[in-house]
């Protein structure tokens, strides 16, 4: 009886690991829903817009140049806006992702503990 209740318990930390992987997408999935986005290894904010591109200073003249410094300083302050953005973005993702993760583990980790005690209680009442 022994052995069967040490090889369900290899089935079930076996099934831990694909819970979690499971458990893991879901999260990741649920937490694009509500802001960024995280593909290849690169993550985007989705809700600051197009990240601002950076313009092309212009050496010909000095009113060119003028005009240059103008455009780099409007381009700062929309850099910063989104800067800003990005930054309350992914702080919010870092803490729904750590929030629900840390719900899956714990709720693995009570199933985990009611099963090996069941298990225990059983082996202990047959060992009788």
């Amino acid at each position: 009886m022994q052995f069967a209740i040490f090889i369900f318990q290899q089935e079930f930390f076996r099934m831990k690991y694909y819970i979690v992987a499971i458990l893991t997408g879901l999260i990741l999935v649920q937490a694009s829903g509500y802001a960024g986005s995280l593909v290849n290894g690169r993550w985007t904010p989705a809700q600051c817009g197009a990240e601002p591109e950076p313009p092309v200073i212009n050496t010909t003249n000095i009113e060119n140049f003028n005009r240059s410094v103008d455009a780099i300083n409007a381009w700062q302050d929309r850099a910063m806006e989104y800067h800003a953005c990005m930054v309350k973005e992914a702080n919010a993702d870092n803490e729904l992702i750590a929030h629900t993760a840390n719900q899956a583990q714990a709720r693995l980790q009570a199933e985990i503990n009611r099963l090996n005690a069941e298990a225990g209680k059983v082996r202990n009442e047959l060992n009788k």
